[in-house]
């Protein structure tokens, strides 16, 4: 049974101290505002990142971005990943030193791409593996002056994947044949979801004929383009219906649809619930990982 991919409201409790850390078997295919580090601490697993897809071993580390798409399979029995899920802003310097614009910035925009992974062959990984320990150690217990070894630590793992970025740019393994990148469609599909936006436009981003572009659109999220649209359109639209007090009819037309009476039964498809009962219903936390 496929999993219909959706933005996750990830449980960051402290939001003066942004980060959360995680235990779990995997994750189903999501996407959310925040970044993550997956951290396979057991077993092995498959991870997919937009529509790239790895398989992690016992020791092995992904990076997902802010907004991509992303989930994990267990392929062996007792997998356990750690999730580290935090807000860029604990990273940032704040434009006060040179460390925001060389470092990350380019990345964080997406102007250039961080490896998705690493490997525990890696000489970078050993020193990464240690700070994910002390980092998680320090989550943990929350001793007094825990905030600062945390970040800390979080520094010095952006550190060392900085230097294996640079090591990866410098190699330029070429991309398989039948690999393509949709992390730039996934991504304007995300920012730009009530706007109208066509199989040939979408297959012209990636450089595939419009009905082969189908094909590989629905392997990689499990919907069609029209599917996946609507899908980001009705999110947004639970989020309005819960979080202010907008007309059914401006929501509507505020995440794209031109027709009360269509955008009433995309969401009741969806949600199996009318706008209306969403709206009569109190905010609810989802408290699953990244």
């Amino acid at each position: 049974m496929t999993v219909s991919p959706h933005k996750e409201k990830t449980l960051i409790p402290d939001q003066t101290f942004p980060i959360n850390v995680f235990f779990v078997h995997h994750i189903y295919l999501h996407w959310h505002d925040h970044i993550e580090w997956i951290f396979v601490k057991e077993g092995k697993a498959r991870i997919q990142i937009d529509a790239d897809f790895e398989m992690l071993h016992q020791g092995e580390l992904a990076f997902v971005n802010s907004k991509q798409l992303h989930g994990t399979a267990e392929l062996e029995p007792g997998t356990e990943l750690v999730c580290i899920v935090f807000n860029e802003a604990l990273v940032r310097g704040s434009g006060l030193d040179i460390t925001e614009h060389q470092y990350f910035l380019p990345y964080l925009n997406q102007r250039l791409k961080w490896p998705s992974t690493i490997r525990k062959t890696d000489p970078f990984m050993k020193e990464m593996n240690e700070s994910f320990s002390k980092l998680v150690e320090e989550f943990e217990g929350k001793q007094p002056g825990y905030e600062l070894l945390v970040k800390g630590e979080l520094l010095r793992i952006f550190g060392q994947y900085f230097r294996y970025a640079q090591q990866c740019a410098a190699v330029k393994t070429p991309r398989l044949q039948n690999s393509y990148d949709f992390s730039s469609l996934l991504q304007l599909l995300r920012e730009r979801y009530q706007e109208q936006i066509t199989v040939e436009e979408a297959a012209r981003m990636v450089n595939l004929s419009p009905s082969y572009f189908c094909n590989v659109f629905k392997q990689v999220t499990g919907k069609t383009l029209i599917e996946y649209i609507h899908l980001l359109r009705v999110k947004e639209a639970e989020r309005l219906l819960l979080e202010t007090d907008l007309p059914v009819t401006e929501i509507s037309g505020r995440v794209g649809f031109s027709n009360m009476t269509y955008f009433g039964r995309v969401f009741k498809k969806i949600k199996n619930a009318t706008p209306t009962d969403i709206r009569k219903q109190l905010p609810s936390i989802d408290i699953m990982p990244g």
